[in-house]
C-alpha cells in the first residue's frame, strides 16, 4: 500500500503529528511520502492508495486545506483519513471537513484530533493548551497510523463498520458553531489591521510572509506589490496575523500597535473556551498540562515575547 500525507502547519503542532502518522504508517507496512501542502498538486493523488490530510483549525479547516479539498478532482472513491491539531475549540472541524471530502469522491475511512499550543498576538501565554502535542499523543498519532492502514483492505474486502461513523451534532458542535458565526459576524480581522512597510521589508532576501500566507494574499513580485486581502493591507476575519509574527524586520506592523491589543486582552479569560476544556477533561478527551488558574491572561503573547520576530519556525518546517 502506498499513502500519501498532505499537511499544513503554521507553529509546527500539526507537522509533528503528520510526522507520527507517517511513522506509524511505514511501521504497518506501507509505504509513506509526506508533504506540506504547498508542495502538493492533484496529479500526485493518482500514485496513492490512501491520502491522509491534515491542518489546524481555524474554526475549522484552514482556508488553504479546505480550497485544496473543496476544489479536489473526483477521487472515485479513494480511501482518506482526515486529523487536526487545535486550541479549545475543535468540535466543528469534522462535521464540516468530512462532507467535503465525500464531496471530492474521498471515503473517510477515518478521523482524530489532537490539542496543540496557541501562538497568537493577543493570547494568553502559556496558553490552555500549553505543553501539547506530547509524548502520548505522538504515541497515539502513530498508532491512528497503523489503524488506518490496517484497516483500508478490510473496508476495500467488504468489512465497512470499521469506517469511523459520521461524528456527532452534539450540543459542543452547535456552541462552537455560535461562538464561530458571532466572531464572523463582521468580515474584519478583530485583532485590526495588518499593514506593511517597504522601506523596512528585506525583499527579496526575505520571502517569508509570501511563501506562507495562507490565502496566498501576498505577492512582493507583482507591481505593484501586492499585501494582503485588500492589496494594501489585510484585514481578513481568520485571525491568522502570521506574517506579523514571523516578519523579522517590524515591516509588517498591526494597526492599531499590536502592543495596544495585547494590553486589551490582558486580564482576559475566555470564559467559553475554559468551559469547553472541563467538559472534555471530565470526558477524558483533554490532558491539561497547566491549571485553568494558572494560564497567562496577564501576559498575552507580545508581552510574553516582545521581541522580533515573534515566532520562528521549528527547524523541520523551515527546511
Amino acid at each position: 500500500m502506498k499513502v500519501l500525507i498532505i499537511y499544513y502547519s503554521q507553529s509546527g503542532n500539526t507537522m509533528r503529528i503528520a510526522k507520527s502518522i507517517a511513522k506509524g504508517c511505514r511501521a504497518a507496512g506501507a509505504e509513506t511520502d509526506v508533504f506540506k501542502l504547498r508542495d502538493a498538486n492533484y496529479d500526485m493523488l493518482d500514485k496513492y492508495d490512501m491520502i491522509g490530510l491534515g491542518s489546524p483549525v481555524w474554526k475549522v479547516a484552514t482556508p488553504n486545506m479546505h480550497h485544496f479539498i473543496t476544489q479536489m478532482p473526483d477521487q472515485h472513491g479513494k480511501h482518506c483519513f482526515l486529523f487536526n491539531t487545535h486550541g479549545t475549540l475543535p468540535h466543528l472541524y469534522f462535521p464540516v471537513t468530512l462532507p467535503n471530502a465525500k464531496r471530492a469522491g474521498l471515503l473517510p475511512i477515518g478521523y482524530k484530533d489532537w490539542y496543540g499550543d496557541v501562538t497568537m498576538p493577543g493570547m494568553p501565554k502559556p496558553y490552555y493548551t500549553y505543553g501539547h502535542p506530547d509524548e502520548q499523543d505522538f504515541a497515539e498519532a502513530e498508532d491512528f497510523g497503523k489503524e488506518m492502514v490496517g484497516n483500508s483492505p478490510r473496508i476495500a474486502a467488504g468489512e465497512t463498520d470499521l469506517i469511523y461513523p459520521n461524528p456527532v451534532l452534539d450540543d459542543k458542535v452547535m456552541t462552537q458553531a455560535l461562538i464561530c458565526s458571532n466572531m464572523l459576524a463582521e468580515p474584519v480581522n478583530p485583532q485590526g489591521d495588518f499593514i506593511r512597510d517597504p522601506k523596512k521589508c528585506a525583499y527579496p532576501a526575505c520571502n517569508l510572509c509570501m511563501d506562507n500566507c495562507p490565502m496566498g494574499y501576498i505577492d512582493l513580485r507583482s507591481d505593484p506589490q501586492r499585501f494582503g486581502n485588500r492589496g494594501f493591507k489585510c484585514d481578513d476575519c481568520h485571525e491568522c496575523s502570521f506574517c506579523f509574527m514571523i516578519c523579522p524586520t517590524g515591516a509588517i506592523e498591526m494597526d492599531p500597535p499590536g502592543i495596544e491589543h495585547a494590553l486589551k486582552n490582558k486580564g482576559k479569560r475566555h470564559e467559553a473556551f475554559e468551559e469547553m476544556l472541563r467538559r472534555d477533561e471530565a470526558e477524558g478527551k483533554f490532558r491539561p498540562h497547566i491549571a485553568i488558574e494558572d494560564v497567562g491572561v496577564d501576559t498575552p503573547y507580545l508581552l510574553w515575547h516582545p521581541k522580533r520576530p515573534y515566532f520562528v519556525f521549528p527547524k523541520d518546517e523551515d527546511e
